[in-house]
């Protein structure tokens, strides 16, 4: 083998799993066969102390991927060492692997939904602490049992001809997506028919909200905007059913809907898990507004 083959296969083990000493080692058992060899032999090859490759030997005997030759023995009853086939290793490294995510998926489903749950609990927001303006909105759905994880309000103008308010919700049920976004951008004209406002907020919220979920850390790689109508009471509205990719899958999974709703100098934007907590939402400020 060429030493650049070499490296690529040491690299190869050791994204299997094995630490560069293992990787060297088995490596060497694979060039003698299933026969394999003693480790006196293994200490011409390699540059590693005698000592330590009984360490690593015993090891990885221990993890099925070396075994003892038992119908061989050296001199002085020297034990012969063989790799497993390079196919029985990859598969057994695999089958560890999806054991391990097995594991994980129902550590996640039993105990770590749970922490979720006490750690967004822990940051809620009281209705008292909630902006004045919001109430009427948020109200309904604190006696619901939603709480309020994060409160944002801006009503300066400076920067932009609104104010804004930015909310994100704890919502009870929720089987995924445990948080739901409730934002309200007030002007102080109508803006209901205003179709550049209302082209220019929907794509800036759009693009502001996939940077939102692609740099806050959970997993999330990519994300296509599948634009849409969303119907609510007889109307239909602009919105999204999102499609996420996750690490370590090519799959698409569609998981929440947003929708934006103009109503005379307001423009809302929700987002949630599916389309009947929209429904909630939206119940909210139909009444709240009246229509």
């Amino acid at each position: 083998m060429t030493v650049i083959k070499i490296e690529e296969y040491l690299q190869g083990l050791k994204q299997a799993g094995l630490t560069h000493e293992e990787a060297l080692i088995y490596l060497t058992l694979i060039k003698h066969g299933k026969k394999g060899t003693y480790i006196k032999d293994i200490t011409e090859h390699i540059a590693i102390k005698r000592t330590t490759i009984y360490s690593i030997i015993n090891r990885l005997h221990e993890k099925g991927y070396v075994r003892e030759n038992l119908e061989r023995e050296g001199p002085k009853g020297a034990k012969m060492y063989a790799a497993i086939s390079p196919e029985l290793f990859i598969n057994r490294i695999i089958n560890k692997k999806k054991s391990e995510i097995e594991a994980l998926e129902k550590i996640k489903l039993t105990l770590f939904d749970k922490l979720e749950t006490i750690y967004l609990e822990s940051i809620e927001f009281s209705i008292n602490e909630i902006d004045d303006f919001l109430k009427p909105y948020l109200n309904p759905l604190y006696e619901k049992g939603w709480k309020v994880i994060e409160h944002l309000v801006e009503k300066s103008q400076i920067t932009y001809d609104f104010e804004a308010y930015d909310t994100t919700l704890l919502v009870p049920g929720a089987k995924f997506v445990k948080d739901a976004g409730f934002m309200v951008f007030k002007y102080d004209r109508e803006v209901e028919s205003d179709s550049n406002t209302l082209n220019y907020m929907f794509d800036m919220l759009s693009r502001k909200g996939k940077e939102e979920v692609l740099n806050k850390g959970v997993g999330v790689v990519d994300i296509e905007l599948i634009e849409s109508d969303i119907e609510i009471k007889g109307y239909k509205f602009k919105g999204h059913l999102p499609k996420f990719k996750f690490e370590h899958t090519d799959e698409l999974v569609q998981l929440t809907e947003t929708v934006m709703i103009p109503i005379k100098n307001k423009i809302f934007f929700m987002w949630a898990e599916n389309h009947a907590l929209i429904l909630e939402m939206a119940d909210t400020i139909f009444n709240t507004e009246k229509l």
